[in-house]
């Protein structure tokens, strides 16, 4: 159980920092869009930046939720498998919308490497 644990939190602190790296994007993909109207660049702006927070979101909790799992939290166990299947939804979402992105691909990668895991735990709760 070790090993998985180990593994989660890894896959959660990937998934938090993929989070980041959206939300610094913003930056450098807001000029790309100046040729739209003001109302339509704003509602861009908050898609893309609660993009980036909703990718950060599961991580932050997998990261805090992680720890109960030694104390054989069964409720932790379940958090982790909404935000793994969550990040993995989000993953595929990413890869039909944005083909030719790789971070779609990456985001797909890591929500899996956070459901396997938290799948193979419950067999130690």
């Amino acid at each position: 159980m070790k090993r998985q644990i180990i593994w989660i939190r890894i896959s959660a602190i990937a998934l938090i920092f993929l989070g980041i790296i959206h939300l610094a994007a913003t930056i450098m993909v807001l000029p790309m869009f100046q040729n739209l109207a003001r109302k339509q660049l704003s509602v861009f702006l908050f898609m893309y930046l609660a993009t980036g927070i909703g990718t950060m979101l599961p991580g932050l909790i997998s990261v805090f939720t992680v720890r109960r799992l030694n104390e054989k939290d069964r409720n932790a166990w379940l958090i982790l498998l909404i935000c793994s299947i969550y990040a993995v939804i989000l993953g595929i979402g990413a890869i039909v919308s944005m083909m030719n992105n790789p971070f779609a691909y990456l985001g797909f990668i890591i929500g899996l490497s956070l459901l396997i895991p938290t799948s193979l735990v419950k067999k130690f709760l």
